[in-house]
């Protein structure tokens, strides 16, 4: 009988750790792996994101279980506080339901601080996580204990910065994986345009924990030059919430448009007929899938690192995934892009090939495979 694996989930919103799950869970699937999946968050629970890939992992065929069905809902902070201190009833089952597993693994270090509490872990046992998130997001994300034993597999390959992002874990085995896809051609449709109105995409998920305040100011600089530049933000959530709005307001910004969420990011892209996407990125690479799905379109992408370590590459253009922390030569590498064809078309390939030569699921499931089996 194949292993079976159980992977624990937040919830099935159209985000990063939520596609990498799937990405994943459709090649183990071919492997011949058996996955169920245990989600915290009942469905329909967002007034702004959908429940994306719960149809998704359902037309897969794996099992899903949510975390309300196995215990009661807390209904207040004395109850939490109890729940911390001797586990339920309830919790047991929840142990127990954990049995029928070979094998488990947290996705996104919040779901884990979530859960901590409710797990008897034996002694020497690894716990096993899918890391989502870097460190400029904040420590809170990592607040559980640093002397467990840990396996942890995230995009992370670089050996500086490894040890910048888990300072303080004492006992610890890395694994490095891309942020990996199936690459396709079929979306590769940008073309440098010679008209005079340029469009600027930005795809993110709206909230203060994104910011946007770089590309604001850049555009502000941007707009003095090309008076017919628009700034369009695609994405769940609003702006004011964001405290986008205020940004705009102070700068006194023209043509930004926010277009809420977009269900096919590739398709909007060629749609829209970006001529440049922004994007936050981290260490010379884009921060999540949205940048990859971008360099599929073919669309330039430029870069502001959030990357808060040294950086030997950061504001040089002629990378593949340029990354700036100075607003002049972001501003500069822009109107590169949108005024030079070759600095624009030579973007757009090295973008293309790198995404399709060395974010492919299909291979890169070969550095971690043996995890599973």
């Amino acid at each position: 009988m194949s292993k079976s694996l159980l992977f624990i989930i937040s919830d099935f919103y159209p985000g990063g750790s939520q596609r990498q799950t799937y990405e994943l869970d459709v090649m183990l699937k071919k492997l011949g792996i058996q996955t169920s999946i245990l989600c915290m968050v009942d469905l329909n629970e967002s007034e702004h994101f959908t429940d994306h890939y719960y149809k998704l992992h359902q037309e897969l065929g794996t099992p899903i279980q949510f975390l309300s069905e196995l215990l009661p809902k807390e209904k207040n902070t004395l109850q939490r506080v109890v729940n911390k201190i001797s586990k339920t009833k309830s919790q047991f089952k929840l142990n127990d339901y954990l049995k029928q597993f070979d094998d488990t693994w947290f996705f996104g270090e919040y779901t884990f601080k979530k859960l901590q509490y409710l797990f008897d872990f034996p002694k020497g046992h690894a716990i096993k996580l899918f890391i989502v998130c870097s460190r400029f997001q904040g420590k809170q994300y990592r607040e559980f204990n640093k002397k467990n034993k840990y396996i942890f597999i995230d995009g992370f390959d670089d050996d500086d910065q490894v040890k910048w992002e888990f300072e303080g874990f004492e006992d610890y085995t890395h694994i490095s994986l891309p942020l990996s896809l199936m690459p396709t051609e079929q979306y590769r449709k940008w073309k440098f345009s010679d008209t005079e109105k340029k469009k600027i995409g930005i795809f993110t998920r709206l909230s203060k924990a994104k910011p946007l305040d770089p590309f604001f100011y850049s555009f502000s600089i941007l707009q003095e030059q090309f008076p017919t530049l628009e700034l369009h933000v695609f994405g769940s959530g609003t702006p004011e919430l964001a405290e986008y709005d205020r940004y705009i307001r102070h700068l006194n910004l023209k043509n930004v448009f926010f277009r809420g969420h977009q269900e096919n990011l590739k398709e909007s892209i060629n749609n829209e007929e970006l001529d440049l996407v922004w994007f936050q990125g981290y260490f010379n690479r884009p921060a999540g899938y949205a940048g990859f799905d971008v360099a599929l379109t073919g669309t330039p992408q430029l870069f502001w690192d959030f990357y808060e370590g040294e950086n030997q590459l950061i504001n040089n253009s002629q990378t593949v995934y340029p990354h700036f922390k100075k607003i002049l030569p972001f501003c500069e590498a822009t109107r590169m892009v949108l005024t030079n064809k070759e600095f624009a078309e030579r973007l757009s390939l090295e973008q293309f090939n790198d995404t399709v030569a060395n974010r492919d699921m299909s291979k890169n499931i070969e550095l971690i495979k043996d995890k599973f089996n």
